[in-house]
């Protein structure tokens, strides 16, 4: 190879590429040259010579393609390879070097203008084109140019300026083409130091990987396995349990207290506590055995294990998360709840095992009892198909109009006209009604309760629409969920169903539970204005359960509030003090109060007494079809 200091590879991969370009711009250079020069001396043997040089071309053009073709490093960076490029291109050169004094001869000082033009245009575009070998280059240039300038030197006379300006385009396009190769030379040595950091950086990539895959197996709070990594070695730990004719359970543990540790003593106590938790865990979990951290306060086992021995198993997790933990003078303790599925009695697959589990945790732990946690059965199931059957269906309830509203009067007292009735949704499912303790909760937890709650509504503005109609116009309470109450477009929805309607603002009613206080408080207070503005009432359902301020309550200022059953249920048990405070609070505040759930007229009675006028009840009346409603207006 003419240079040592240039790899082949470099060297080649530069010829290649600019190969393509510089053919085509020998082309153009050539016929251009051949035309000019036809024109003026309309000698036929330029045309003789332009097919020699495009033959020469097209032969370099096929050696690019070949290159260009070959698949394997091995057989494109060969030394024969290289040979054959310098051999066309020197080719290319005396070609060149053949037509400047072959046309160049007896040539008027115009024609030799053109030649030498060309020449020089063709030798410094092989600058870039040929720059990562120096000798070849430099020889190309030298064999265009030079035997032009030396012939016009030799012969003197008028036309010797064309000789000096051969040599000196000569020195100064292979001193440029010198310069052009150091440059060159060094993109190339880069390149390579690149190439050699890159390797290196792979080995270091690798490494890495391998840490990082260690890493990426860990819970970095408490050091036990993740999620990803305790699934895929419990799914291995079942054929372990197979062979060895065991059992594989999985043990969910949740932690009771660790919330009021986190609210009462900041998290970085609550972290402190679960590592130790962890620790002691994994104590507990020898091999094959494996633990990790499931959620927040949640833990998963997955040990081999019988069925008799899961008891003591479970007693030993018991006793050793219930041991103080020292902190400072204090001795703070925890206790957890915990549900177990079984491998292969619940089924074969982990993830669903894990859902078992789960389930079993919180879908039965109140039969859990001195056992301490409550194993995965048949009535858990049951439950589950049930929950997700319901889940289900509840997404087809209004399309299938298996929702509809019933009406429980709220009565007030000597009034001579009943017309003040709360909305209560039912839902019928199969001819078998469902109770709203159950699908309520399940329309919040899905999120199907704002598509409901906007449902419901609807059908209340209709339904005061069409008692305006009747000359028998209803005021309606409506039940409203917090989650949907929290939804940014509540407001402008219900406003945008009292103008669809056309039903005056004053007739409908919204009743809030106290839930809603977790919702931030400047949130709260501007969209109970916004309510209030349109003449929307505002009640507080179930008062005194929940955790209400009073101060909020008072900066609401909200219109009723609605006494809960619990408190009229107790006034003959010891509740006369509570129902009288809550009574006497209501009044200086200014709220109208509605008594719930009064069923008796020894109620009715002390009620009156203490001047609530608002009841409802099956005293009076259960909720009444949307049929029957009118005729009791």
């Amino acid at each position: 190879m003419p240079n040592q200091d240039l790899s082949l590879q470099g060297t080649l991969d530069v010829l290649y590429n600019n190969l393509k370009t510089g053919l085509i711009g020998t082309g153009v250079a050539a016929t251009a040259a051949s035309l000019l020069l036809f024109q003026h001396s309309q000698n036929t043997a330029i045309g003789i010579w332009w097919l020699l040089m495009i033959g020469l071309l097209s032969w370099r053009g096929y050696d690019l393609r070949c290159w260009t073709s070959l698949k394997t490093k091995r057989e494109k960076y060969q030394p024969q390879i290289f040979r054959r490029f310098a051999a066309l291109a020197i080719a290319t050169a005396l070609l060149w070097s053949l037509f400047s004094l072959w046309f160049g001869i007896g040539s008027d000082s115009e024609q030799l203008i053109i030649i030498l033009a060309t020449l020089a245009a063709i030798a410094a575009g092989v600058t870039n084109a040929l720059s990562s070998d120096k000798t070849l280059i430099i020889s190309y240039i030298v064999l265009c140019l030079l035997p032009f300038g030396l012939w016009f030197l030799w012969q003197g006379g008028e036309q010797v300026i064309f000789g000096y300006l051969g040599i000196i385009f000569t020195g100064l396009l292979s001193f440029s083409a010198r310069n052009s190769y150091l440059f060159t030379l060094e993109s190339i040595r880069l390149r390579r130091e690149h190439e050699h950091l890159l390797a290196n950086l792979e080995t270091e990539v690798l490494l890495r990987t391998k840490e990082l895959s260690y890493l990426s197996d860990i819970e970095t709070l408490t050091g036990l396995y993740n999620r990803r990594r305790f699934i895929e070695i419990a799914v291995e730990l079942t054929e372990v349990s197979r062979r060895n004719q065991l059992k594989l359970a999985l043990v969910m543990i949740d932690l009771v207290g660790l919330k009021s540790i986190n609210d009462g003593l900041g998290h970085e106590v609550g972290d402190e506590f679960l590592r130790e938790i962890a620790e002691r865990l994994r104590l507990l979990t020898h091999e094959p055995a494996i633990c990790c951290r499931w959620g927040g306060d949640e833990f998963l086992i997955a040990i081999p294990i019988t069925d008799e021995a899961l008891y003591d198993f479970v007693d030993q997790v018991q006793q050793s998360i219930s041991q103080p933990f020292r902190l400072q003078e204090n001795a703070l303790r925890l206790s957890a709840n915990i549900g177990v599925s079984m491998y292969p009695d619940h089924g074969q697959d982990i993830s669903q095992l894990i859902n078992l589990a789960d389930l079993a945790l919180y879908g039965n732990i109140e039969k859990a009892g001195k056992q301490g946690f409550t194993v995965y059965d048949g009535q858990i199931a049951g439950k589950y198909r049930r929950k997700s059957m319901l889940r289900t269906r509840l997404e087809q309830a209004i399309s299938r109009q298996e929702l509809r509203l019933v009406y429980q009067p709220i009565v007030q007292l000597h009034a001579t006209q009943q017309n003040y009735y709360e909305v209560l949704l039912r839902w019928t499912l199969d001819d078998t009604p469902v109770a709203p303790d159950e699908f309520i909760p399940l329309a919040e937890q899905s999120g199907l309760i704002n598509p409901i709650g906007y449902w419901v509504l609807d059908q209340a503005c209709l339904t005061i629409s069409h008692s305006i109609k009747l000359g028998k116009p209803l005021q309606l309470a409506v039940n409203v969920s917090a989650l949907q109450f929290q939804q940014d477009v509540f407001v402008p929805d219900l406003l945008a169903l009292l103008d669809k309607h056309q039903i005056p603002a004053t007739l409908l009613q919204i009743e809030i539970t106290e839930s809603v206080f977790t919702v931030d408080k400047n949130i709260l207070i501007d969209k109970t204005n916004q309510l209030r503005d349109a003449g929307i009432a505002i009640a507080i359902d179930d008062f005194g359960t929940g955790y209400s301020s009073l101060s909020v309550i008072n900066e609401l200022q909200v219109n009723k509030v609605k006494i809960d059953k619990a408190f009229i249920d107790k006034i003959g048990d010891g509740g006369m003090p509570v129902l009288r405070a809550i009574a006497s609070m209501s009044q200086s505040m200014g709220w109208e109060i509605v008594a719930e759930g009064v069923e008796t007229a020894a109620q009715v009675e002390v009620l009156s007494k203490l001047n609530i006028h608002y009841m409802q009840g099956y005293y009076f009346s259960k909720p009444v079809e949307y049929s029957s409603l009118f005729q009791n207006s």
